[in-house]
């Protein structure tokens, strides 16, 4: 990992996530916008299931070797068999993976870097969808179309919180202690207080894409807010008081993580690439841009920081590639994506769906708009099992009426599902039967 040499290695990569996230960089490939990384007895791991299937890579000899690539088992339900979310952690001296696809949480074992046997799983009961996975000191955290919830090491739910991103759920950060979850949504920041469950606050920021996957970054002992929005880097107290802003040469601004290595830097990502800067006074102290990478349609997003026997790495989520860079933001290796999309437009904003009313009964009509699908393309809505065709305008939108079906009737709640005939993109929303 000493070399500087920046190797390419190809991969084949297949099919959307569920929760597709799209950008401000068009691709005709599929897109990398974020994972999750981890050393393992002095190996790199990197997963990702932006795809649609759960992905796992190693670093090899200098390169990124592609060492998994499993689709998730077809859930009847929804017709799916797309994974939208990965976490890698280490417990004991075991490497496990966990994955969701639609309401189902999956363990698997990944100790000997080859084989991923199921460890464990647990289906939602509750008509919830997961679009994102994180950890909240040690347990479990899933960020759905109903809930936030926390997960007991048997894969129980043990909490819940009334906290929902219906338009984007991985904007959704936990603080690192049992305070807080921020949540990016439109053009504000909302403090979620976990011990008033509730919205204590909204902080604004600045958003020229109010649907695109946004992180923040809390310094804990600080009790400091930074997030990289679409002006600049901003330093802000949680009452909202700005203490120091950077700004960056894109208009649009994705994560920040803090180096453990250099406690006092942290690294931001801008699409056009990555910057480290003090925490302290903002000045830049190195920067990778992606004209270096002459990649066609890279686009810096998600980062995750991993503290591996050489020192800290930064992994990028690139769009048409997963980028590796050293603290000092030089390239290690990248691993490619090469798939072409199915349909034939790309979507140019992130997926949505929304109801007018979120529960009704059997025979009522439900008003349903969505977005973020391929332009023109046809989009089938399951409703109870129950089919509807609709078709996408130029820009990836539809709107549509449907009818809450006869075999809802003894049920207590059902998902509506979009999904598009050509880009393969689908979205649920969950519904309740009143009796």
């Amino acid at each position: 990992m000493k070399a500087k040499t920046l190797i390419i290695f190809s991969v084949l990569v297949i099919a959307l996530s569920i929760f597709g996230v799209w950008h401000f960089g068009q691709s005709k490939t599929k897109s990398y916008y974020s994972g999750d990384a981890i050393e393992y007895h002095g190996q790199l791991i990197i997963a990702s299931a932006n795809t649609g299937f759960l992905e796992i890579f190693k670093f090899v000899n200098g390169k990124l070797v592609n060492v998994i690539k499993r689709a998730a088992p077809v859930d009847a339900q929804v017709r799916s068999s797309a994974y939208n979310d990965v976490l890698l952690n280490q417990e004991n001296d075991n490497l496990f993976v966990y994955a969701a696809s639609g309401s189902t949480v999956y363990k698997y074992d990944f100790s000997d870097l080859q084989n991923l046997p199921l460890a464990n799983s647990r289906r939602d009961t509750t008509w919830d969808w997961f679009g994102h996975l994180a950890w909240v000191n040690g347990r479990l955290m899933t960020a759905g179309s109903r809930a936030v919830k926390f997960w007991n090491p048997d894969l129980e739910v043990v909490d819940s919180f009334n906290l929902v991103n219906s338009t984007n759920p991985y904007n959704i950060v936990p603080a690192g202690n049992d305070r807080w979850l921020f949540n990016l949504t439109g053009s504000q920041v909302d403090l979620f207080g976990l011990s008033a469950r509730q919205i204590s606050r909204s902080l604004p920021v600045n958003v020229n894409l109010a649907t695109g996957n946004k992180r923040v970054y809390f310094d804990a002992p600080a009790n400091l807010l930074y997030v990289a929005d679409d002006a600049a880097l901003k330093k802000m107290s949680l009452t909202g008081d700005l203490y120091k802003t950077l700004a960056h040469s894109s208009q649009f601004g994705y994560d920040v993580v803090a180096s453990s290595d250099e406690p006092d830097n942290l690294y931001f990502s801008n699409g056009y690439g990555v910057t480290k800067v003090s925490k302290i006074d903002f000045k830049r102290l190195a920067s990778f841009d992606n004209d270096q990478l002459a990649w066609p349609n890279s686009w810096a997003m998600g980062l995750k920081l991993v503290d591996t026997v050489k020192g800290e790495v930064v992994v990028v989520f690139n769009n048409s590639n997963i980028l590796v860079l050293d603290k000092n933001l030089l390239p290690y290796a990248t691993a490619a994506a090469t798939e072409e999309e199915t349909g034939a437009a790309t979507a140019n904003e992130s997926l949505f769906l929304r109801l007018d009313v979120n529960n009704g009964y059997v025979g009522n009509q439900v008003a349903v708009s969505g977005g973020g699908f391929a332009a023109n393309e046809n989009i089938t809505l399951f409703f109870g099992g129950v089919q509807w065709l609709t078709t996408a305008d130029a820009s990836g939108r539809f709107t549509a009426t449907v009818t809450v079906p006869e075999s809802a009737r003894n049920k207590t709640g059902i998902d509506l599902k979009a999904i598009g005939s050509k880009s393969g993109l689908s979205y649920s929303a969950g519904f309740y039967i009143k009796r």
